[in-house]
């Protein structure tokens, strides 16, 4: 019986770890360049209850012969928004699979399909929050407005110097990154990146969000619902817990 609510407690942390995720998710539905993400349960038999040390599964005892979930990852969607014209002289947009390179102010190396760039006091092209983009040689400095971006990413100055190519790249097959803030993705190595070859750059665009409203809030309810079913359950046990109790003069 008690053991009832431990696998009740899963559940809800798992409830609860759902919302948090689909909450994210419907609050950046405007933020330029962020990926949907989702959370992977699975489901484990208590009736066998197995650990891993050192990569051997080992054998920690028998359970009560019920299932519940458990948090196995978060993932990331990473389809493409849909580009939108802005106008914006700073706004830039990758039709195809590349990924802007950004310097973080920790000297590590991010990836963003956010180009809703600024211009920092120094002049140097910047994400707001996550650092300065780079090109092919280095932190981009442009100095001033007035400039031009080709669709190979060649940036111009307003009269016609060369300044830089846009550094763009993707990870290598397999690569895990960490999602930080802004619509970036943390490098852990710069060797975990390769040549992007299929893109476009486009100025005064921006790539949306690939978040579906339709798709979170149908999830979001459907979540609320399993929540309320689980408290459901909960005063189940308890009022059984109490009656047994009571049964055993406790």
């Amino acid at each position: 019986m008690y053991s009832g609510f431990y696998t009740l407690a899963s559940g809800i942390l798992t409830r609860q770890n759902e919302i948090d995720v689909l909450g994210n998710n419907i609050t950046n539905v405007k933020t330029p360049g962020y990926k949907t993400d989702r959370v992977e349960t699975s489901a484990f038999e208590m009736e066998l209850m197995v650990r891993m040390e050192n990569g051997t599964p080992d054998v920690l005892g028998d359970g009560v012969g019920q299932v519940s979930s458990i948090i196995q990852d978060i993932h990331t969607i990473m389809d493409p928004g849909i580009i939108e014209n802005t106008e914006r002289e700073l706004d830039v947009a990758i039709n195809g699979d590349g990924f802007f390179n950004i310097r973080t102010q920790g000297g590590e190396t991010a990836i963003t399909k956010n180009g809703n760039f600024d211009l920092d006091e120094q002049g140097y092209l910047t994400l707001n929050g996550v650092g300065r983009v780079l090109g092919q040689n280095g932190e981009i400095y442009i100095g001033a407005s007035g400039f031009k971006i080709g669709t190979d990413g060649a940036i111009t100055s307003a009269n016609g110097n060369y300044i830089d190519t846009l550094l763009i790249n993707k990870p290598a097959e397999g690569i895990t990154v960490e999602k930080i803030e802004n619509s970036a993705f943390l490098i852990q190595n710069q060797g975990d990146l390769v040549a992007a070859e299929s893109f476009t750059v486009i100025q005064g665009a921006l790539e949306s969000s690939n978040v579906d409203m339709n798709t979170e809030l149908t999830k979001l309810i459907d979540v609320l619902r399993e929540v309320g079913a689980c408290f459901s359950v909960n005063n189940m046990l308890r009022a059984e817990c109490y009656k047994q109790r009571m049964e055993k003069g406790l």
